[in-house]
C-alpha cells in the first residue's frame, strides 16, 4: 500500500526512500479516470480529485507553465537539473486528462491549466528543425534531452483533439500538422507495420528497436483522430 499517509500523494516505494515524482501520479490519474469510466463509480472520481489536487498545489509552475517531474519529499523541487526537468510529452499527456476531469468534475477552470502547458510545450518543448518534441527541457525552455520520441508526438495529438473547442482557439489545423509529422518522422519511414521510436535533433533515425511501449500511444493517439474526423465528415 503506497498512499502517502500524510495525504500528500503516493511513495515510490513501500519504505517511502525514493525521490517523488509527477509522472506515476499523472498515470494514476489516468487509471482513476478509466476506472470511473468503466464503473461510473464516483469513488474513483473523488480520487482523481486528490491527484488534481496535488497539480494544483505541487506540480505546476505558474510562472513558466510548466510541470516539475521530480520533488523531494515536501514536494519541493529536486536539487540540481532535476528540479528544472520538464518533459513536453507529459506536459500534452496532462493537458488531455485535464480536460477530461473537468468535463466530468464540473471544475471548469481546468482546460485554462490545460492550454498552459499545451503552449508552453509549444513554444519551448520543440525541435524547430523537425517540429517535433524533445525529451526534455528546463523550466526556461532550454533543451535537455534533444531525442525525439514517438510516445510524445502522439500525446501532442491528443492534447489538441482535446482542446479543440474547450473555449480557445480553433486546433483543428494543428491536429492534422501534428498528424502528418507523426506519419513524416516516425511512422510513414519505418517498415510496413513498425514505427521509428527515436529522432536527432537533425532527423536521423536512432531506433535500434521497436518498442512495444508506445503502441498504446499510437493507437489511443490515431483513433482518438480518426473518431474525430468521422464525426466531422
Amino acid at each position: 500500500h503506497l498512499e502517502d499517509s500524510r495525504m500528500t500523494g503516493f511513495l515510490e516505494t513501500s519504505d517511502g526512500a525514493e525521490e517523488r515524482r509527477s509522472n506515476p501520479h499523472m498515470h494514476l490519474l489516468e487509471a482513476f479516470l478509466a476506472w470511473h469510466k468503466a464503473t461510473g463509480e464516483r469513488a474513483y472520481l473523488r480520487r482523481a480529485a486528490r491527484i488534481i489536487d496535488l497539480f494544483r498545489s505541487h506540480f505546476f509552475d505558474a510562472e513558466s507553465w510548466t510541470i516539475g517531474e521530480y520533488f523531494d519529499e515536501g514536494w519541493k523541487p529536486a536539487a540540481g537539473e532535476k528540479g528544472s526537468w520538464t518533459e513536453p510529452g507529459h506536459h500534452f499527456e496532462w493537458a488531455s486528462l485535464l480536460v477530461d476531469f473537468a468535463a466530468r468534475s464540473g471544475q471548469n477552470e481546468l482546460p485554462a491549466f490545460a492550454r498552459k502547458l499545451y503552449a508552453s510545450a509549444i513554444a519551448n518543448g520543440l525541435n524547430r528543425a523537425t517540429g517535433l518534441a524533445y525529451g526534455a527541457v528546463s523550466r526556461q525552455g532550454l533543451p535537455l534531452d534533444t531525442v525525439s520520441r514517438g510516445w510524445p508526438q502522439a500525446e501532442a495529438i491528443k492534447a489538441a483533439i482535446a482542446l479543440d473547442g474547450s473555449g480557445g482557439p480553433d486546433l483543428k489545423p494543428e491536429i492534422e500538422a501534428r498528424v502528418g509529422r507523426l506519419f513524416r518522422w516516425h511512422i510513414d519511414p519505418a517498415p510496413l507495420g513498425l514505427w521509428i521510436d527515436r529522432i536527432d535533433e537533425r532527423g536521423r533515425s536512432l531506433a535500434t528497436e521497436v518498442p512495444a511501449s508506445i503502441f498504446y500511444h499510437l493507437v489511443y493517439a490515431l483513433t482518438q483522430y480518426l473518431d474525430g474526423t468521422a464525426q466531422m465528415g
